[in-house]
């Protein structure tokens, strides 16, 4: 089989902006596999969902349009719903539709702080990408499969080229040229693959299950104390005989995981 990696680079993912000028504490990349056979019903599903409620299939739903389209809220969203009932009736039919469809997960979370006291020169990007790189890798193996990462490299005010250019090199060398901190990555075909989450429903997808993620470490909360990853990232993300930590999800550097109410027992 073939499958295809979707990778978002979002403000509602952390950003890699100094903590001194108010940058987020953590950054969070995850990645999402859909099998190429299953694109097509999932796009259908989702492009059905978006008609009903927008009367227009192309728009594009990301996790902060999602929840701001609530009426109530005063935040401003480009899929604002007048109507409180239909809000919620647009909520719950997303949550059915991420719930049921056949995606797998890969969550990197840097804790920043930590991150640049042991690297202070380099970009918690590159790591994040290169762990989930690496997951990916694995998975392909374990389903004797092939497949492609596609992303949308737009980090805020971060110019696309830079960093998707950087994330290419890297892409490049883990696919060719193995070194002492990484294996090579044979199973992941062609270069890394640029496109923009409003052209593509897999990005937006994995923009809808990243934010749960980022909202539980930003916010310091337990898994259970945020609906949204409760019922939906964690469903998704990848697990090895029922364990999360080190495989669906990693967190580095690991020093700091004991002070997280995350990890707590």
């Amino acid at each position: 089989f073939h499958a295809q990696f979707y990778f978002p680079v979002d403000k509602e993912s952390g950003n890699t902006i100094p903590l001194s000028q108010k940058g987020t504490k953590f950054l969070i990349l995850t990645g999402c596999i859909i099998h190429e056979i299953k694109i097509p019903k999932i796009e259908s599903v989702f492009r059905n969902i978006k008609h009903k409620y927008f009367q227009s299939s192309d728009i594009e739903v990301k996790s902060n349009f999602l929840r701001y389209a609530n009426p109530d809220l005063k935040e401003s969203s480009p899929l604002k719903l007048n109507d409180r009932e239909k809000y919620d009736d647009f909520e719950a039919e997303m949550t059915k539709f991420l719930k049921n469809i056949p995606v797998t997960l890969y969550s990197v979370v840097i804790d920043k702080k930590a991150y640049w006291q042991q690297y202070p020169s380099q970009n918690p990007y590159d790591i994040a990408y290169v762990f989930l790189i690496e997951r990916f890798q694995k998975y392909l193996e374990k389903e004797k499969g092939y497949g492609i990462a596609i992303i949308d490299p737009r980090e805020g005010q971060v110019e696309k080229h830079f960093i998707g250019l950087e994330l290419d090199r890297i892409h490049n060398k883990l696919r060719w040229d193995p070194e002492e901190f990484w294996s090579k990555c044979p199973n992941i075909i062609e270069r890394l693959l640029f496109s923009t989450s409003d052209k593509t429903v897999g990005i937006q997808l994995a923009d809808l299950y990243c934010y749960p993620v980022f909202h539980v470490f930003e916010y310091d909360k337990k898994g259970s104390e945020y609906w949204r990853f409760k019922e939906l990232s964690l469903t998704k993300l990848y697990k090895q005989a029922g364990v999360l930590e080190g495989f669906g999800l990693k967190f580095f550097p690991d020093k700091t995981k004991k002070d997280l109410r995350f990890f707590e027992a």
